[in-house]
């Protein structure tokens, strides 16, 4: 999978650290693949646990933080728990969600992952406004397309200035049979068979680390995630905007033209952060969910974050305090500009002392829902394992009683997550030349 964009090329220059990556999914649960990860406390917006986004019964959110990491090793993953992921729920995002997507932009997120999806048209208010928001407050927001051939691409994805993920098969190729595609489409990413941990809690059941499964375009938009952190930390001096415009200008064949059904074709790690001469923007290339920057009423300047905290009860701030992504990127920059600053005072210090010591002598001598679809396949669920039929990712059911603030989208919804047991991703078909998945001790996971 890394290889397929080009990661491994990347990694000479950077592995993503100093980004933040927020996976708003189903949380994370603990594996051996996290251990020596960067994987901070996060957030949950359901109401029966402490707060942190560490609770992950599903195992959707772990295969998409996974994702992430195997592109990027070194960029940190935020969990953002919105949903059991147990069952699919008839209803849109509420008051609860719309409020984790703030907190995770205010609480340091530079890349927001939304790897499943709700289907309908006529989404507005909130719906539109939360992710203006964290535009303005300067993050990147990457979703799923969705993996269903027959759909139109859902919401998040048909909003302006998301970047918006289709599927590739295990060549490389755009995977039309099994991943939604259409002209709201920015780019692809590996959607074809892979290798998911599995949550590792007694209470789950499951016997095995890792499942093979059809990880759909939710994998890919984690993918696009990575992509994104090593982008961004090769370049922190580039703004959400600039990094979106360097994946789009080098992706596919890198020519910056963009196909109707595809968007720009399959990311390509290596020239997003190698590339030289990509013409610089002043706006989000992809535009923006209520029609211009600064819609929402948001900056990056904006300090509107709450104390930090290492856990906290929901609707409270947990994690690193932060004026928003943007305010992480220019703080960062202000870092290696003051520690540059102080080593040329230091030489200077120096060169005088020695001057004058010199001189002496002489004189003396002489500075990182609704329904989810989470994508793995076209039909809609939870991480489980049909036997004929490829589950998908998409968006995440809202179980646990949540109160709606809104009004549900006119649309059917749907769910998916990782696989145990009888769970949501899909598992590859059997028979034929299945070709070889990533695997745990394979060198990609490093």
């Amino acid at each position: 999978m890394p290889e397929q964009v080009q990661a491994p090329a990347a990694w000479e220059t950077t592995r993503g650290e100093g980004i933040t990556v927020a996976v708003m999914d189903t949380g994370i649960n603990d594996h051996p693949f996290f251990d020596d990860k960067d994987i901070l406390d996060g957030y949950s917006a359901l109401g029966t646990e402490d707060g942190t986004g560490w609770n992950d019964t599903d195992g959707h959110g772990s295969a998409i933080a996974a994702a992430v990491l195997l592109t990027a090793p070194e960029a940190t993953i935020m969990p953002v728990r919105l949903s059991t992921g147990a069952s699919v729920i008839a209803g849109g995002l509420g008051d609860i969600e719309f409020d984790a997507f703030r907190w995770a932009v205010d609480n340091g997120a530079d890349v927001l992952v939304v790897p499943w999806a709700v289907y309908g048209r006529g989404f507005e208010g909130d719906y539109l406004e939360v992710l203006q928001y964290a535009i303005d407050k300067g993050a990147i927001v990457i979703a799923s397309a969705g993996n269903d051939p027959a759909e139109e691409v859902p919401y998040p994805g048909f909003v302006p200035g998301v970047v918006t993920v289709t599927g590739t098969d295990r060549n490389g190729n755009i995977w039309f049979e099994n991943t939604t595609t259409g002209p709201e489409v920015e780019l692809a990413a590996p959607a074809d068979e892979m290798t998911a941990p599995l949550p590792q809690d007694s209470s789950l059941g499951n016997t095995e680390l890792y499942a093979d499964v059809i990880g759909g375009t939710s994998m890919g938009s984690g993918v696009v995630g990575g992509v994104a952190a090593l982008t961004w930390a090769a370049h922190p001096e580039l703004d959400a905007s600039n990094v979106i415009q360097r994946m789009i200008q080098t992706a596919g064949d890198g020519s910056g033209n963009k196909s109707e059904d595809t968007g720009y074709g399959l990311v390509n790690a290596d020239q997003a952060v190698h590339a030289e001469n990509i013409e610089e923007v002043t706006e989000n290339p992809l535009g923006y969910p209520m029609g211009e920057a600064g819609a929402s009423g948001a900056t990056p300047a904006d300090d509107s974050s709450e104390e930090p905290a290492e856990s906290a009860a929901p609707g409270e701030s947990a994690g690193p305090a932060s004026g928003g992504a943007e305010a992480n990127k220019e703080s960062n920059l202000s870092t290696i500009i003051v520690v540059a600053a102080a080593v040329v005072l230091v030489g200077a210090a120096i060169a005088v002392w020695l001057v004058l010591r010199g001189r002496g002598r002489k004189s003396a001598t002489a500075m990182e829902p609704g329904a989810y679809i989470p994508a793995n396949g076209p039909s809609q669920g939870g991480l489980q394992q049909p036997p004929a039929m490829q589950q998908q990712y998409n968006g995440p059911p809202m179980g646990g009683g949540q109160a709606y603030g809104s009004p549900p989208p006119p649309g059917p919804q749907g769910y998916s997550s990782p696989p145990r047991g009888q769970q949501g991703f899909t598992s590859p078909p059997s028979g034929g030349d299945q070709g070889t998945p990533w695997r745990p001790n394979d060198p990609n996971r490093q």
